[in-house]
C-alpha cells in the first residue's frame, strides 16, 4: 500500500484532470447563462438536458477513472458521447413541459442521475482496469479496490468542496457585518461559482488521488467496521425468517413496506458479505460464525420471494406506477444476486468465493446495462406505467371516478400525455363522454396545482358538469351554480366532478357541496332569493357506537332530516351531522335576525 508512482499521477494528467475539470466548470456555466437568457437551448428540453448529461457525465468519467493523459485507451470514453446525448435528449422529451417554448425541472431528473451515474461508476471500474491490465478484468480484485478508491475519493472529494464553500460564507458573513458586502455578492455570483468550484474540483481530486496510502488506510477502517456489522446482520435476518413460522406474514404486509425493508437488508447483507469475504485464502471469522453467515447468504432468496410477494399484492391491487416498477427493478436485480449467491454456496460451500467473485463482474456488467436502458425509448419504465393504467381501465379493473388522469398528466411526462391522448381517441371514450371530457380537461391543465378554472366558466351548462347530483338527474339552479364561479370553487379547478346532494324540505339548505374528495361538505341555501353559502356540515357520529366506522365511509343522502331541539344536528340514516355555521351567513343573521328559529 505503499503511495508509489504505480498509484500516484504523473504531472501531466494531474495537470490534464485540473484542465478538464475547469472545462467542465465553464461549459455549466454556458448552459447556466442559456437558461438565464432563454436562449434556444434553453427552450428545448431536449438539448439542453443531452447538452447537460454530456458536460456532467463525460468529464467525470475521466476525472475519476483516468491513470495517464497519454495513455491511447483514453479515447475509449468518447464512444460514450453518442450514448450519453441520447440518454439526456430522451430525458428532455420525457419532461416537456405543458407550455410550448419552456423548460423547468422535474422530478425525473434526480432518478436518471442516480440511475446513470451507479452505471458509469461500474463502467469506470471496467476502463481503469483494462487501462492497468491493458485486457478484459479477470481478477475480482483490482475491481474491488478500484470501487472503493473511486468511492472513497468521490466520498473526501464532496467533504473538501463542502468545507471550501463553508470558509467562503463564513469570509462573506464576516465582512457583511462590517458593512462590507463585496465579497458576498462576488460569492453569488455564477460566473464566480462554476469556474472557482471546479478548479477546486479538480485540485481536491489531483490531492486525494495522488494519496493512495490514505485511501487505502480509510478503507481498512471502513472494512474492519464492516467485518465487525456483518454477524449483526446476518442475525438479523436468520432471526427475521426463523419468526415466520409463528407469527405469519400478515403484520409484515400490514406495514405497508414490507417490501423495502426486506430488499434493504438484503442490499446491506450483500454488500457486506463482498467487502469481507474477498480474500479466499483467509478466514475472517471462526468457522461457526462464518457458516451463520453463509447460511443467511443462502437463505437470501427467500427474502427476494417475500419481497416480491408483497410487491405483486400492490402492484395486483392498484396496478403499475413508477414508483412500484423502480421497486420490481431493484427488486429483479436483487433476486438475480441472491439467486447466484445461494446457489454457488450451496454447490461449492467455502469454494464458491472464487466463483462468487467471477459472478459479480458480470453481475456488475448486467446492473450498468440494465440501468441505462431504462433511461432509453427502448425500456422506458414510464411507458409502461401509463400503458398499463390505461389497460386496467379498458378492463374495467379500475373504475371511471378511480383513475387518476393527474397522475398520467403529471408524473409519467410524455408517455403518460401519450397514454391519455390515445385514450380520448379510443372508442371507449366514445361510449364514455363523461371519460373524454376529464380527458380533455385534465391535458389542458397547465399545471398540476394551478387555481385556473378548467372550463368555461360564462358557460353555466358546462360548470354544471363538474357536479353528479343526487338524485340523480336533479338540475342545480343557475344562481347557485353563479355563486360557486364567483366563489372561485375547488370544484372548477378538479379533473373529477363533485357531488351535490339536493336535500327535500329542509329550511336550513337546500344543497350540499362534497369537495376536496368529501373531507369538506358545504352547505348552501336560498334566502331571500338569493343563494348563499350557510356554512358546513361535519360529521359527529353514530346514533349507535357500532355504526361509527360505517358512517365515516358514508355521506349524507337526499333524505337528511333535522333533529328536533335546539342544535342544529341532522340525522342521515344512522348518522348524526352538525352544522358549523359560516362567517358570512353568521354576518347575514346578524344584520337580518329571523322572526323565529327553524
Amino acid at each position: 500500500m505503499d503511495d508509489s508512482r504505480a498509484h500516484s499521477l504523473d504531472r501531466a494528467t494531474s495537470l490534464g484532470l485540473i484542465i478538464i475539470a475547469v472545462i467542465q466548470g465553464y461549459a455549466l456555466y454556458a448552459l447556466h447563462l442559456a437558461i438565464e437568457h432563454d436562449h434556444w437551448l434553453a427552450t428545448d428540453a431536449r438539448w439542453l438536458k443531452a447538452l447537460y448529461t454530456l458536460s456532467v457525465a463525460l468529464p467525470a468519467f475521466y476525472l475519476i477513472s483516468t491513470e495517464r493523459l497519454r495513455d491511447r485507451i483514453n479515447l475509449l470514453p468518447l464512444l460514450l458521447i453518442p450514448l450519453l446525448f441520447w440518454l439526456g435528449w430522451h430525458l428532455g422529451w420525457v419532461e416537456q413541459t405543458p407550455e410550448p417554448q419552456r423548460w423547468n425541472r422535474h422530478d425525473f431528473t434526480p432518478a436518471f442521475c442516480m440511475a446513470v451515474g451507479i452505471a458509469l461508476f461500474i463502467l469506470t471500474l471496467f476502463f481503469r482496469s483494462r487501462a492497468a491490465s491493458g485486457g478484459w478484468p479477470r481478477a475480482y480484485q483490482p475491481l474491488l479496490g478500484y470501487s472503493w478508491e473511486h468511492a472513497l475519493t468521490l466520498a473526501q472529494l464532496g467533504l473538501f468542496v463542502g468545507l471550501f464553500w463553508g470558509l467562503l460564507m463564513l469570509w462573506a458573513a464576516l465582512f457583511s457585518a462590517i458593512g462590507l458586502g463585496f465579497f458576498k455578492s462576488l460569492f453569488q455570483e455564477p460566473a464566480f461559482i462554476y469556474p472557482v468550484t471546479w478548479l477546486v474540483i479538480g485540485l481536491g481530486l489531483v490531492m486525494i488521488r495522488n494519496r493512495f496510502r490514505f485511501i487505502a488506510n480509510v478503507r481498512l477502517m471502513t472494512e474492519a467496521l464492516i467485518k465487525a456489522l456483518l454477524p449483526l446482520v446476518a442475525l438479523i435476518i436468520l432471526l427475521f425468517f426463523a419468526v415466520l413460522p409463528w407469527t405469519g406474514l400478515q403484520p409484515v404486509w400490514d406495514t405497508g413496506r414490507a417490501a423495502q425493508m426486506l430488499m434493504v437488508l438484503m442490499l446491506t447483507l450483500l454488500f457486506f458479505f463482498n467487502a469481507v469475504f474477498h480474500h479466499p485464502d483467509e478466514a475472517p471469522y471462526p468457522g461457526w460464525l462464518r457458516s451463520l453467515i453463509m447460511l443467511a447468504v443462502v437463505l437470501l432468496p427467500l427474502g427476494s420471494l417475500l419481497a416480491a410477494w408483497a410487491l405483486w399484492l400492490r402492484i395486483d391491487q392498484y396496478g403499475l406506477s413508477l414508483d412500484r416498477l423502480w421497486a420490481v427493478l431493484l427488486q429483479v436485480l436483487t433476486a438475480t444476486f441472491t439467486l447466484t449467491y445461494s446457489v454457488l454456496l450451496l454447490r461449492r460451500r467455502l469454494a464458491a468465493l472464487p466463483s462468487l467473485q467471477r459472478a459479480n463482474l458480470w453481475l456488475g456488467l448486467l446492473v450498468a446495462v440494465v440501468l441505462l436502458l431504462i433511461n432509453t425509448p427502448l425500456v422506458d419504465m414510464r411507458h409502461w406505467a401509463a400503458q398499463n393504467q390505461v389497460q386496467r381501465l379498458l378492463d374495467g379493473r379500475t373504475q371511471l371516478d378511480a383513475f387518476d388522469y393527474s397522475y398520467l398528466r403529471f408524473q409519467l411526462g410524455q408517455p403518460g400525455v401519450l397514454a391519455l391522448q390515445s385514450l380520448a381517441a379510443s372508442e371507449h371514450a366514445q361510449a364514455h363522454p363523461e371519460l373524454a371530457r376529464r380527458i380533455d380537461r385534465v391535458l389542458n391543465q397547465k399545471q398540476r396545482w394551478s387555481r385556473d378554472p378548467l372550463m368555461d366558466t360564462s358557460n353555466l351548462r358546462d360548470v354544471a358538469l363538474q357536479f353528479t347530483t343526487n338524485p340523480s338527474g336533479t338540475v342545480m339552479p343557475d344562481a347557485l351554480l353563479s355563486l360557486l364561479v364567483q366563489q372561485d370553487s375547488s370544484c372548477l379547478i378538479r379533473v373529477e366532478p363533485c357531488r351535490a346532494v339536493n336535500i327535500a324540505d329542509q329550511p336550513r339548505f337546500q344543497w350540499l357541496i362534497h369537495t376536496h374528495n368529501d373531507f369538506q361538505v358545504l352547505a348552501y341555501a336560498e334566502i331571500d332569493g338569493q343563494w348563499q353559502p350557510v356554512g358546513t356540515l361535519d360529521l359527529l357520529g353514530a346514533a349507535q357506537q357500532q355504526h361509527t366506522d360505517a358512517c365515516r365511509r358514508a355521506s349524507p343522502t337526499p333524505e337528511l332530516e333535522a333533529i328536533p331541539g335546539p342544535l342544529a344536528v341532522f340525522r342521515s340514516g344512522l348518522c348524526l351531522y352538525s352544522l358549523k355555521p359560516g362567517l358570512d351567513a353568521a354576518r347575514q343573521q346578524l344584520l337580518n335576525p329571523p322572526d323565529e328559529q327553524n
